[in-house]
């Protein structure tokens, strides 16, 4: 794009798109955030839990931050096949769970090649990305609350780094939704819960099958999720398989493990210790999982499907 800075144009060679903010709307983000929380739609649970991007800071050893540089990383559907009992289940995971530290190192490094010959520091942020990227222009919401950016839809990792550049542009702009939002209403009839309505623009994250699968093994699922709801290893999929923004990149696939009938066996029993636990959650990690999300997603997965 011409007119970007130098270091936005390298990275959009490189098929990683980027926007800079000021170090000054921070506090902003912090205060938008939680006046969804003060207005009672995010729940408790998800507060306590992810409370310090409702309050972000910069590290205190980083007096000289000027900007915050936010980026998008195309990323694919990923799938991997469990065996079990005689048939072969091929379960997905969406874009943002995997590869994190990954794409952080890979955006990094394009950016310090983009800022050639001067040098910048650059500091990983935890932030409300998904905010930051619509505020930066980056990104715009959908009604389901994901972000899309033109040409990569919903697929695609945001990492956001506190730097010492000072730019001379500050992107920082009011949300914006997608256009066609206002009249579509595919992903609200595509979505299993109800969670996406037209009493409000942000979702009933409540009632986000999302929200529900990321806890842990322990804790059952409310018993109006019937199984036919499930349809990703955890987190969902629904709303943006329908959505038109992905029609070019809901079929983008990278299948990343395969486990064997006595591995599936292992994972749906859930005691998990030693070596064998070590090496089971090794391979789990290139999809972005855990252990602690087993055997709960897995079973009302593979049950579903006998």
């Amino acid at each position: 794009m011409m007119g970007s800075p130098k270091f936005i144009q390298h990275l959009e060679r490189h098929g990683v798109y980027a926007s800079v903010v000021s170090i000054d709307h921070l506090e902003e983000l912090s205060a938008e955030l939680g006046a969804l929380y003060e207005k009672g739609l995010y729940p408790d649970d998800l507060f306590q839990l992810y409370g310090h991007y409702f309050n972000p800071r910069v590290p205190a050893n980083f007096p000289g931050a000027r900007s915050i540089i936010v980026a998008a990383t195309p990323q694919p559907i990923l799938q991997a096949k469990f065996h079990w009992r005689g048939k072969v289940h091929g379960l997905t995971i969406p874009p943002t769970y995997f590869d994190n530290r990954k794409n952080a190192s890979f955006v990094r490094r394009l950016l310090r090649e983009g800022f050639r010959p001067q040098s910048h520091r650059l500091v990983l942020a935890k932030l409300p990305i998904k905010l930051l990227a619509v505020r930066s222009g980056l990104a715009m919401y959908g009604k389901n609350n994901v972000t899309y950016i033109p040409g990569l839809g919903s697929f695609y990792r945001l990492v956001a780094f506190y730097s010492d550049y000072q730019s001379p542009v500050d992107n920082w702009q009011e949300r914006r939704a997608l256009p066609a939002c206002s009249s579509c209403r595919l992903c609200m009839k595509a979505c299993p819960t109800g969670a996406i309505s037209d009493d409000r623009f942000q979702v009933h994250i409540d009632r986000c099958l999302t929200y529900m699968n990321e806890k842990k093994s322990s804790e059952v699922f409310p018993g109006w999720v019937s199984p036919s709801m499930h349809n990703c290893l955890v987190g969902c999929l629904r709303c943006q398989r329908a959505c038109p923004y992905d029609k070019d990149a809901v079929d983008w696939l990278e299948l990343r493990g395969e486990f064997s009938e006595s591995e599936t066996a292992y994972l749906l029993e859930g005691r998990f210790s030693g070596a064998k636990a070590k090496k089971i959650e090794a391979r789990l990690r290139r999809t972005g999982l855990d252990l602690s999300v087993f055997p709960r997603n897995l079973e009302v997965l593979v049950s579903g499907r006998d």
